[in-house]
C-alpha cells in the first residue's frame, strides 16, 4: 500500500509538472536583454558583414570612377549673338548700323536660329565640310546644347566630345556654316561669333565616398537582422529563469562558462594552482552537490540519470565534476557511463580505459565487478564504458547488474545519451525515475527542451530539476553560498579532505 501511495504521488506529481508546463509555455516572452545578447553573440558576424559592405562599397566606387575615365570626354564651348542682317550685310533700315528694332527683332529670331543649329542641314553640312568619318549628325546632335543667354540675342553652345580638337573644329564649322544656311531657311539673319571655341577637360569620374557610408550600414543592418530572425525563429534559453518559469523544472545549479578551465585537460581528482583562476566553477559544483545531497537524503540508494536535450550540453562534465564533489562532502559515490555510443567520462579521470575494466566487459561476463569497476577514491569508484561495435542492449540482465551495484553505494549517478537520440536512454525508468536534466545556456533550441521534458514525463520518470551549463552572467540567485569546500592547496596530488568543523557537522544534520 505504501508502494502504491508511493506511486500515486509520483504519478500526480508528474501530472501536476507537465500540467504546470502545458500552461506556462504559451508565456515564453522574449526580452529586450535576449534582443542585445543575440546582436552581442553575433558580434564578428555583425562586424564582418559590415567590413564586407564597406570593401564591397569601396570597390562599387572604384568602378564607378573607372568607368568614368573609360567615357572622359571634353566640352567645347563657344558664344554667338544673332543678327538681323540680310545676305548683302544689311539691317532692316538697310544701313550698316542696327537700330533698336533689329536688336528687338534679333532677339526675336533667337528660337529659330536655335533650331536651325541643329538641324540635320546644319549638321549635314558640318560633316561635309571636316569630311568627318565614322560621325554621323546623330552623334553631333546627341552631344549638342544651345541655350539663350538671359533672354538676350546672344546663344551659348555647347558640345561633349572626346577629342578636343576634333570638337573645336566642329563647333568651328556650325559657327561657318550657319551663317549661309540661316539667310538660305529664313532669308534673314546672321551670327556673329563673341567667343570662339575652346575645349576643358571634364573629370569621368569621382570617388563616391558616401557609398561606402551606405554599403558598411547595408552589411551592419543584415547582420543584427540575421541575428534579431535567429532569435525569433529559434530562441533558445538565455536566462535560467525561463526553466521555472517556461517548463516549471527547478533550476539546482548554475555552472558558469569558462572555456579555459573546462577546455584544459586536468585530471578531477588531482588540485592545480591555476584552479583558483577560476573559483565560481568549483564553488557552484560545491553548491550543487549539497543540494543534491538534501534532495536525496530521504530515499535508500538513489539512481540518477544525469542527461540532456540534445548533444555538446555538457553533460558528462557536470557528472564527473558533481560525482568528485558528492564524494567530498563524504557520499559513496559510483559514476557509471551508460553513453555507449559516445564513452567520454571515463577520460576525464583515467589516462585511458581499458575493455576489461569497463561496464562493456562486467556485462559479458569477461570481467569480475573488482575489476570493472576503479576505485578512485576512498568515496569515488567509476565504471566507464569503452566504444564497441557489439551493441551493449539495456536488457534485464543489464537492469540487474546496475541494480545489484546500487546496495554498495550512496548514491549512483549515470551519464546517458541525450534524450531522443537512443531510444533505451527512454527506457532506464526501470532502474529508477529520477532524472536531472543538463541544459546549456544558448544551446538548445526552447522547443527541444520542451520535448525532452516530454518524453521524460511519458517514459515515467521523474524529473528532480535541472542545472543550467555554460551561464555566460549569473543570475542573482547565486548557488555557490557554500564557498570553497576546504580544498587543500597542493599540486598534482590527490584531494585529502580535511576534519569538518563542528559547525559544518551541524549544517550538515540541519
Amino acid at each position: 500500500m505504501e508502494h502504491e501511495n508511493h506511486n500515486r504521488s509520483a504519478d500526480e506529481h508528474r501530472y501536476g509538472a507537465q500540467t504546470r508546463r502545458n500552461e506556462l509555455q504559451t508565456t515564453q516572452e522574449i526580452r529586450l536583454s535576449d534582443f542585445i545578447f543575440a546582436i552581442r553573440k553575433h558580434t564578428v558576424m555583425i562586424a564582418l558583414l559590415t567590413a564586407a559592405g564597406l570593401v564591397l562599397g569601396i570597390i562599387l566606387s572604384i568602378v564607378s570612377y573607372m568607368r568614368g575615365e573609360m567615357s572622359k570626354q571634353y566640352a567645347i564651348t563657344t558664344s554667338i549673338a544673332v543678327t538681323s542682317q540680310n545676305e548683302n550685310g544689311l539691317f532692316t533700315a538697310q544701313s550698316n548700323d542696327p537700330n533698336s528694332t533689329d536688336i528687338y527683332l534679333a532677339e526675336e529670331m533667337v528660337d529659330s536660329v536655335m533650331y536651325v543649329l541643329k538641324s540635320d542641314k546644319t549638321l549635314n553640312a558640318t560633316v561635309e565640310r571636316l569630311n568627318l568619318l565614322g560621325i554621323t549628325t546623330k552623334d553631333i546632335y546627341n552631344n549638342l546644347s544651345l541655350s539663350q543667354y538671359n533672354e538676350t540675342q546672344i546663344i551659348e553652345i555647347t558640345l561633349y566630345w572626346r577629342s578636343a580638337q576634333e570638337g573645336v573644329e566642329i563647333l568651328s564649322a556650325i559657327n561657318e556654316v550657319a551663317q549661309e544656311i540661316l539667310i538660305d531657311t529664313l532669308k534673314i539673319g546672321n551670327v556673329s561669333v563673341i567667343n570662339a571655341p575652346t575645349a576643358r577637360y571634364l573629370i569621368g569620374g569621382n570617388i563616391n565616398a558616401k557609398m561606402w557610408v551606405y554599403m558598411a550600414i547595408l552589411g551592419m543592418c543584415l547582420g543584427i537582422g540575421f541575428a534579431i530572425l535567429e532569435l525569433l525563429l529559434r530562441p533558445t534559453l538565455l536566462d535560467s529563469r525561463d526553466m521555472e518559469q517556461t517548463f516549471a523544472v527547478e533550476v539546482l545549479g548554475e555552472i558558469p562558462e569558462r572555456k579555459k578551465y573546462f577546455q584544459k585537460r586536468r585530471n578531477l581528482l588531482l588540485f592545480n594552482d591555476d584552479d583558483d583562476d577560476n573559483p565560481d566553477v568549483l564553488d557552484n559544483f560545491v553548491s550543487l552537490a549539497h543540494i543534491l545531497k538534501h534532495k536525496l537524503q530521504k530515499m535508500t540508494h538513489p539512481c540518477v540519470y544525469i542527461t540532456s536535450a540534445s548533444q555538446n550540453e555538457g553533460k558528462t562534465t557536470v557528472t564527473a565534476h558533481l560525482a568528485v564533489q558528492l564524494a567530498e562532502i563524504g557520499m559513496k559515490v559510483l559514476v557509471i557511463d551508460f553513453d555507449t555510443r559516445n564513452p567520454k567520462l571515463g577520460g576525464l579521470f583515467l589516462n585511458k580505459v581499458e575493455y576489461h575494466n569497463s561496464i562493456n566487459a562486467l556485462y559479458r561476463g569477461e570481467a569480475s565487478q573488482e575489476e570493472a569497476i576503479t576505485s578512485l577514491t576512498g568515496n569515488l569508484d567509476i565504471l566507464p564504458a569503452v566504444l564497441d561495435r557489439r551493441h551493449l542492449p539495456l536488457d534485464d540482465a543489464l537492469l540487474k547488474m546496475i541494480s545489484e551495484l546500487q546496495s554498495n553505494y550512496d548514491v549512483v549517478l549515470i551519464d546517458t545519451a541525450p534524450v531522443g537520440q537512443v531510444a533505451d536512454t527512454m527506457r532506464l525508468n526501470q532502474l529508477a525515475d529520477i532524472a536531472l536534466l543538463v541544459v546549456r545556456f544558448d544551446g538548445a533550441s526552447m522547443e527541444t527542451i520542451r520535448d525532452s521534458l516530454a518524453r521524460l514525463d511519458k517514459s515515467g520518470m521523474k524529473i528532480m530539476g535541472c542545472v543550467v551549463n555554460g551561464v555566460r552572467e549569473l543570475t542573482k540567485r547565486q548557488y555557490g553560498y557554500y564557498g570553497r569546500y576546504g580544498y587543500p592547496r597542493s599540486s598534482g596530488k590527490p584531494y585529502n579532505k580535511p576534519e569538518k568543523t563542528e559547525q559544518q557537522k551541524e549544517e550538515e544534520k540541519s
